[in-house]
């Protein structure tokens, strides 16, 4: 239920910020919701210090937090295209994945810190410092020149701007079999990652110590998934989704097939790897792709394609794991990926 109301604002908010981040100054627009990033860490912090934890209010403020990830998301991406030259792009966005998956791992372990030597409510308050840094250097270090002219005079609606989008999409099919490709490797792919506690209890009999385990090599694989792409030369983005896709597909039927846990574990180093492949290949394929001043609406897509999917894709996987085994489940899930994906493949490439 928790993933289905997270699962609400991106699907309300992820259009309308894709025309807000082509109607206003990108810049200006990211530093105003990094400062508003703050906000939902503080009323955490403030309800459980204060001990007004309840169920619906948690859910409210993590509403909010989703709804300005609906913004952030894709307007962090857009303005990454905005000051890095566009042969840098893929790069780019894979350092903005390192980045990220450090912070995951590095987290958790900071959290465990604060809570065995402090209280629970200031894990939330130091979450929002975190924003500080960021909105300090957006707000004072980060000079671009805006490669777009924003129209105030002739605002299209709702409709025709997205129609905008549509014509782009009917000229460059491979835009949205792309877009599809997220879809489905969220969808099918992404989502398995729910299941862990589930496979972890049911086909290798271990517990909390295990899972982490597992999510620690999904994490040390995505780190490594990152450094190849930074480090590497990505010529034909199109075979390297597929691969990726591939990957991904191999390391969870291992995952729950191969019945010896170091192997498992190994696998899942290749989910993370494709993970960190996939989406910022997918994401620098759009936006190289995509007219700047129609982007902000195309990535709203990506966005919607990612955090919106997920959530519904998660909370399908956790009601049929129980019904038709967890093994058949992703066995079932990897092969749908593959087909969906292979087919959307061919489309973006007979019609690129």
């Amino acid at each position: 239920m928790f993933s289905l109301f997270n699962s609400l604002p991106t699907f309300v908010f992820s259009f309308l910020a894709g025309l807000i981040i082509d109607r206003f100054d990108r810049k200006k627009l990211l530093t105003w919701v990094v400062f508003l990033g703050i906000l939902p860490s503080v009323l955490l912090g403030f309800i459980t210090q204060e001990g007004r934890l309840s169920f619906w209010l948690v859910v409210l403020i993590n509403m909010l937090a989703v709804s300005l990830a609906s913004v952030d998301t894709p307007l962090r991406q857009v303005f990454i295209s905005e000051i890095v030259p566009s042969t840098y792009l893929t790069k780019a966005i894979s350092f903005q994945a390192l980045s990220f998956n450090t912070a995951r791992m590095v987290g958790p372990f900071l959290a465990g810190l604060i809570i065995t030597y402090g209280q629970l409510y200031q894990c939330f308050y130091f979450n929002a410092l975190s924003y500080l840094p960021f909105f300090l250097f957006l707000l004072f270090f980060i000079k671009y020149q805006k490669s777009y002219q924003i129209d105030l005079e002739n605002k299209k609606n709702f409709i025709e701007a997205f129609k905008e989008v549509f014509t782009l999409f009917r000229k460059q099919r491979a835009l949205p079999a792309v877009i599809g490709m997220v879809f489905s490797f969220t969808f099918f792919g992404a989502s398995i990652l729910i299941l862990f506690p589930i496979i972890v209890d049911k086909l290798f009999g271990g517990g909390g110590k295990e899972f982490g385990q597992l999510s620690s090599m999904v994490g040390i694989g995505a780190i490594l998934g990152s450094v190849y792409i930074i480090l590497g030369k990505v010529k034909n983005k199109l075979s390297k989704l597929w691969v990726s896709t591939c990957i991904f597909a191999l390391g969870a039927l291992g995952l729950v097939w191969s019945k010896i846990w170091w192997l498992a574990l190994f696998c899942c180093l290749f989910l993370g790897f494709s993970f960190t492949n996939f989406y910022p290949i997918a994401n620098s394929y759009l936006q190289e792709n995509t007219p700047t001043e129609i982007r902000g609406r195309v990535m709203s897509f990506f966005t919607l394609s990612f955090l919106g999917v997920h959530p519904l894709g998660s909370f399908l996987a956790g009601v049929l794991a129980e019904k038709v085994g967890v093994g058949w489940l992703v066995s079932f899930y990897v092969l749908s990926l593959v087909l969906v994906n292979f087919f959307l493949l061919n489309i973006a490439k007979l019609k690129k």
